[in-house]
């Protein structure tokens, strides 16, 4: 056994590798406050189904000797899962080969989990609960939060996350507005729901050379709209790259369309989820003062954040317009649509007090 730490983001999940016999496994102890068991079963669900229609990228896990796929110790849920071969390249080694091949799978699981049914659930249409999460968030913002969160963190003692989460703050205060105008557009329509990933990143796609070995980290799977796990993905690339999007819309649509309304709400999904993002660590760390070990990790993505708020503000209120009335990705990258190419380095256009 190889203990890997805490490595399952900044969930509090635990790791080990274990090798039998030959045979590589992946051990998960779950945080005690998520997922909950039935959250759990619904998640293994969902990997058995895909599994059973022929999709072998996901970790399916194995069963006890009474048959359950879960076991409890110590009041955390514990699983035993294949490890999968590949590595995360997405990001360290990215090609549009790679780009188009995590699209494809990530098309490919959409459609098989959308006959996943768990407790009765059927695939319905309803306004998307992550966009109309985001929309509160941001109004919570406007009427007074962004404010308190600005009074907390100036109350902290000096520190470079305190300096980081400052421009984060800055950079909520430049967009929220505009962000917020859009999501009161888009967010009550309805669009086809059915179970999703929820938190599918770059570093949870693996690779071997050209081609995608397995999915990752399945713990947010709940019932949402596909497109927001296509702003998850090509969010979580969008940095100076202004061509991830068209090409990655591009290669996800060969394989499942996209209705008007969904792509609207990628854009959604993606603004509102920057914002929301860089407004729940500002909340867990200056104003809930919560630690994280991974003390590292924790500054690289208030980094990206601040990279990412830099990039939105330079977005006009006339593009968001234009993304009400339904762009193509081609005229949305003529019209400002894309992600500015930020700047280099720690600079930064704020200059807070």
């Amino acid at each position: 056994m190889e203990s890997l730490g805490v490595s399952g983001g900044f969930s509090g999940a635990v790791i080990w590798r274990v090798s039998v016999a030959g045979t590589e496994l992946c051990l998960r102890r779950w945080p005690q406050v998520h997922p909950s068991l039935n959250g759990l079963m619904a998640m293994h669900g969902l990997l058995q189904h895909v599994s059973a229609a022929g999709f072998d990228r996901v970790p399916v896990p194995l069963s006890t000797r009474f048959g359950e796929t879960y076991f409890v110790n110590e009041d955390h849920l514990w699983e035993l899962t294949p490890w999968l071969p590949g590595k995360p390249l997405l990001s360290s080694a990215p090609t549009q080969t790679r780009l188009s091949a995590a699209l494809k799978v990530l098309a490919q699981f959409h459609q098989l989990a959308e006959t996943y049914q768990y407790q009765q659930s059927k695939p319905t249409a309803a306004p998307s609960p992550g966009l109309l999460e985001r929309l509160a968030t941001l109004q919570r913002l406007q009427r007074g939060e962004l404010q308190h969160f600005w009074q907390a963190t100036r109350a902290a003692e000096a520190s470079d996350l305190r300096e980081l989460a400052f421009e984060l703050l800055e950079g909520i205060g430049h967009s929220v507005n505009a962000v917020g105008a859009y999501l009161e557009q888009v967010a009550r329509i309805p669009l086809p729901l059915q179970w999703c990933l929820r938190d599918v990143r770059h570093d949870h796609i693996l690779f071997g050379d050209e081609q995608v070995t397995g999915l990752l980290d399945f713990g947010a799977v709940a019932v949402e709209s596909v497109a927001g796990d296509v702003a998850r993905l090509l969010g979580s690339l969008a940095n100076e790259d202004q061509e991830i999007w068209p090409h990655g819309i591009e290669a996800y649509e060969r394989h499942r369309p996209l209705a008007t309304a969904e792509r609207q709400a990628i854009v959604g999904f993606d603004r509102g989820g920057v914002i929301c993002s860089a407004a729940n660590w500002v909340r867990w760390l200056f104003v809930e003062g919560r630690s994280f070990p991974q003390i590292h990790a924790l500054h690289d993505q208030l980094v990206w954040l601040r990279t990412r708020l830099q990039a939105l503000a330079a977005i006009t209120s006339a593009s968001v317009g234009e993304a009400i009335a339904g762009p193509t990705w081609d005229r949305s990258r003529a019209s400002g649509m894309h992600r500015a190419a930020p700047r280099s380095g720690h600079e930064s256009p704020w200059m807070h007090t």
